[in-house]
């Protein structure tokens, strides 16, 4: 049976696909895109309330940095969570082994890297089946996703995006360059630093099917409907991603090498989770696509602890730093020197906003 909700987007979907596009029914068009968005949104949060709390999916974030596992039943995902991180996650051949999250701690270059095994995501997930809701929940906290497929399954990883875009994740893909100052009065207004496609009619008439009636919108990209939709909605997340092909165990050589070839060009890894092949080249990526770099601590007359660095995300600075540490006075702290990759010489002295390379070296003063 097909409830309200679900007649509603099917009837503006098929009133978009009927209407012809040109400059005279941009916006028209645009308004029907942002209804239909709204209305998906409101279908995903009435899925994830209709299917109550679950059980096993309010794990707890802990760690520098959380990657989630996404991928089909039975891709193994649970055998991989098991090589990296230690964990007891129950492994099967075959369907649905997995049904709550497996939380599990991967040590890397110093960094305690949480790692989330979650049930497979199926057709659908983005509107609550298959445990969908849980799933999406919990990718929707992460810091990087791995998107797991097999070899032979062409069309998976196009399904998985497709699943997770439904959700309102967004994949590898940076945030509109849209500013949004909400006013009490005064309408809207809509000011451009460059050149757009998009006419400014359309523009307001899909502002103004999210309510938003005076504000001044600062558009700095060439933005598209779905983009400017994006900006708009209020639940949106922004990933980055590595695709990782498993199972790469059971495939011939001459395979394996046109499988490599179809992949050119994206991030991604060959491994097999069984026989623990290619699992030290995704730990790296893993490590790159987090953008975690480590910063040693030293104190004066003494060297460094190499076995114990801080982590710190790349962009972050010493104030970041000193945030991590519990140390006394260290609020008196006004510069530091440094001594590793960053430094013109050994111990230039360098304010608390400076950003430090890998493998930097500081002491603060």
């Amino acid at each position: 049976m097909v409830d309200d909700l679900d007649r509603r987007i099917a009837d503006i979907q098929k009133e978009i696909k009927a209407t012809p596009y040109h400059k005279g029914t941009e916006h028209h068009i645009g308004r029907l895109k942002a209804r239909l968005a709204k209305l998906k949104d409101e279908k995903i949060k009435k899925a994830i309330k209709k299917g109550g709390s679950g059980v096993g999916f309010a794990v707890k974030k802990v760690g520098e940095v959380t990657v989630v596992l996404v991928g089909p039943p039975s891709v193994g995902k649970s055998t991989l969570i098991n090589q990296l991180a230690r964990t007891t996650s129950k492994v099967g051949a075959y369907a649905f082994t997995t049904t709550s999250v497996i939380p599990g701690m991967m040590s890397y270059k110093g960094a305690k890297i949480q790692i989330f095994d979650v049930p497979g995501l199926v057709a659908g997930a983005s509107e609550g089946k298959g445990r969908g809701r849980e799933v999406i929940s919990q990718v929707r906290s992460a810091d990087l996703i791995i998107l797991m497929i097999e070899p032979i399954a062409s069309e998976t990883e196009k399904n998985l995006k497709k699943e997770l875009y439904e959700a309102g994740i967004r994949l590898d893909e940076n945030p509109p360059q849209i500013l949004i100052n909400k006013k009490r009065k005064g309408g809207l207004k809509i000011l451009a630093t460059t050149k757009l496609s998009l006419t400014r009619e359309t523009i307001k008439k899909i502002a103004e099917e999210f309510r938003l009636e005076n504000a001044e919108i600062v558009i700095r990209e060439d933005v598209t409907m779905e983009r400017l939709i994006d900006a708009l909605a209020d639940n949106r997340i922004y990933l980055p991603s590595l695709l990782v092909i498993n199972k790469i165990d059971q495939l011939r050589l001459e395979e394996l090498e046109n499988i490599k070839d179809k992949f050119a060009g994206q991030k991604a890894v060959f491994i097999s989770s069984l026989k623990n092949w290619g699992l030290e080249e995704l730990k790296e990526m893993v490590w790159e696509e987090l953008g975690l770099i480590r910063v040693y601590l030293k104190k004066k007359s003494q060297e460094p602890d190499f076995q114990s660095p801080f982590i710190l995300k790349k962009g972050q600075n010493f104030k970041n730093l000193l945030e991590q540490i519990s140390i006394c006075e260290k609020e008196t702290f006004k510069s530091a020197k440094i001594y590793g990759p960053s430094a013109k010489y050994p111990g230039q002295e360098v304010s608390l906003d400076f950003q430090p390379q890998d493998e930097e070296i500081v002491n603060f003063v």
